[in-house]
């Protein structure tokens, strides 16, 4: 009999005041799941992306370590100088002339009398003179 009473007691108590905390709770715990859910989809993606820095680093590293090999190799202007010195047997020559030839003298000049044989090949300008070939005409 009291098992029947338990029963009629529970049967009794109003579902429909507490279906909506029942329902209010389920779908509380479903965002909450569904929070961790897209936090642990964002820290996966957080990570990729890590581990992608990490090996760009990686290899800059290896590149920077490539480079500075490549530039220790590099012969300094004063090693250059010794092994032309020593072992080639290059010296500085003594009497070096610097000729300077200015701007203007290089251009075509316009009249024809200081252009040598400028019609010669249809080049004008006293530097060609030296350019064109000898020939025993006066």
């Amino acid at each position: 009999m009291e098992s029947q009473m338990n029963v009629q007691a529970l049967s009794s108590l109003p579902f429909r005041k507490v279906w909506p905390y029942a329902a209010l709770c389920v779908i509380l715990g479903f965002i909450a799941f569904m929070g961790l859910g897209v936090l642990r989809l964002y820290s996966f993606r957080l990570e990729c992306r890590l581990n992608g820095i990490n090996s760009q680093i990686e290899s800059f590293r290896a590149q920077e370590i490539t480079l500075r090999q490549e530039l220790s190799a590099v012969l300094s202007p004063g090693r250059v100088y010794a092994f032309s010195k020593d072992q080639l047997g290059m010296t500085y020559a003594a009497d070096v002339k610097v000729l300077r030839v200015d701007g203007a003298l290089l251009a075509s000049a316009p009249d024809s009398s200081l252009s040598g044989s400028a019609d010669e090949g249809g080049r004008e300008g006293w530097f060609y003179f030296f350019l064109e070939r000898a020939s025993a005409r006066n």
